[in-house]
């Protein structure tokens, strides 16, 4: 079997027509540790970008994405939703590569699970929402057992909770569904090369306190770009107002995804998704690498610009500083009291 992939090793880059398939199937050699063949891993995630390319591919894609979209809720209507930067789902889970990414088993496109996006929503309820109003915290262990009680006939009905109707508890799941969001065929380029550099590693496992000493370590991995359609539906018992409550979900799920983004790294500011704009879009330009190594460029000349205006600014200060010193008048010590009472009042 591995004789068969390796034989396919020249023609994954480019007729590679399934970026998971790739990721998890058809590695050569090993390329993690610090035995393993770095460039190998990045030609196999290069191999993977490729694939979500391909014509082919994105043409089936199309299809089962509008199938699907066409089976979703119309009230509230679904929202597309762009990153703000780059995103990654997945990236800690099980994965040949160290590091993984989370793609449709079918298609090998991106896709945000309507877990994730569940979680997310709910818990951003709770901490921004509830403060505000109790009725938007998660229940405590007593209010649960209470509406358990309730639920079996052994009790009174507790106080409304709306994070309860929501998003449910152990026992429920809620009266809201959140679908998993799919990436839109219009975006251009769903996978892009990414990387990530620990200056300690060998801190991070708790071998060895961090020292200046230790090398840096590349690791590549993949993101995302573009834009997702997210919804929600009701299927909880036939209400009136089922569509205020929806609107709800999806107006809570929105600011989530605005301001703490879903996923990996959202502390480094990755994950955050919002209105689309058409003007600008945030597409990963064609250009690819060159236009990011230009872009590189530009940033380091200007860093450079800036900290050679420090220093001459630095400079500047330091030389006015022994020249005041230099031309200052002699005091005696008998005028220091007075200066410090001066500067005391």
């Amino acid at each position: 079997m591995r004789s068969s992939i390796i034989a396919l090793r020249s023609q994954r880059a480019d007729r590679g027509q399934h970026p998971g398939l790739l990721l998890q199937r058809y590695l050569c050699e090993d390329a993690t540790g610090e035995d393993g063949n770095r460039e190998e891993k990045r030609a196999i995630l290069q191999a993977a970008i490729n694939a979500a390319l391909n014509e082919e591919v994105r043409a089936l894609y199309r299809i089962a994405f509008d199938r699907w979209s066409a089976s979703l809720p119309s009230d509230p209507a679904p929202v597309d939703l762009a990153t703000t930067g780059r995103l990654i789902v997945g990236l800690g889970s099980e994965n040949v590569l160290e590091t993984g990414i989370r793609l449709h088993h079918t298609y090998g496109m991106p896709i945000l699970p309507g877990s994730a996006l569940k979680g997310l929503a709910a818990h951003y309820c709770d901490q921004v929402w509830g403060p505000t109003d109790k009725k938007f915290k998660k229940p405590t262990k007593t209010e649960d057992e209470a509406y358990r009680k309730f639920l079996h006939g052994k009790g009174p009905k507790p106080e409304d909770n709306f994070h309860q109707l929501l998003f449910g508890t152990t026992d429920d799941g809620g009266c809201v569904t959140f679908h998993d969001a799919w990436l839109t065929p219009e975006s251009q380029k769903p996978l892009v090369l990414d990387v990530m550099t620990p200056h300690h590693p060998k801190w991070l496992d708790g071998s060895v306190p961090p020292t200046d000493f230790d090398s840096p370590t590349p690791v590549p991995y993949l993101s995302v770009t573009g834009q997702f359609r997210v919804a929600v539906s009701w299927h909880g018992p036939a209400s009136d107002k089922a569509k205020n409550w929806t609107e709800l979900a999806l107006s809570l799920l929105k600011d989530a995804l605005k301001d703490w983004g879903v996923g990996a790294k959202t502390s480094s500011g990755y994950g955050r998704l919002g209105a689309p704009n058409t003007e600008h879009p945030i597409d990963q330009p064609q250009q690819g690498h060159k236009h990011e190594r230009q872009m590189f460029r530009s940033l380091v000349s200007a860093w450079k610009q800036c900290c050679s205006k420090r220093r001459r600014r630095r400079a500047v200060g330091r030389q006015s500083t022994i020249h005041r010193a230099w031309t200052a008048p002699s005091r005696t010590p008998a005028t220091y009291p007075a200066t410090r009472d001066r500067a005391t009042r």
